[in-house]
């Protein structure tokens, strides 16, 4: 049972993409609401896509750069705390989080896709 969870972990770490059409498919079978079980998909995948493109940076380069993805997410999250304060002149904790959580949703699919393409431009070229 372990080793099968592994294996799924991996899958999803691999293809982080899985993840985002797996959850979807189950919470809406669960839910029977499109636009709630898309949020709970982008929620479950944004993890798996931070990861992903870590993993895809360090094949990529070499070197691993998990520190600098941590302290990006958190000036990030610092920045979109003080900007939703400065607009709302109010904070609630879960409204910036959501928010948070959903920029990195776009930010990490579109550099995951960015540095899959990068990769395969890169070992096809290498490979001439």
């Amino acid at each position: 049972m372990n080793e099968l969870f592994a294996h799924l972990i991996a899958a999803f770490v691999t293809l982080p993409l899985l993840s985002f059409f797996v959850v979807y498919f189950f919470s809406r079978k669960l839910l029977k609401r499109k636009r709630k079980s898309f949020y709970v998909a982008v929620n479950v995948s944004t993890l798996f896509f931070i990861i992903a493109v870590h993993f895809l940076i360090t094949v990529l380069s070499g070197k691993s750069y998990l520190w600098h993805i941590v302290f990006f997410l958190l000036i990030m999250h610092m920045l979109i705390s003080i900007g939703y304060w400065r607009k709302k002149e109010d904070f609630h904790f879960s409204a910036v989080f959501r928010l948070f959580w959903r920029a990195n949703f776009l930010l990490f699919s579109s550099l995951y896709f960015s540095l899959l393409v990068y990769g395969m431009i890169v070992r096809v070229s290498s490979n001439l």
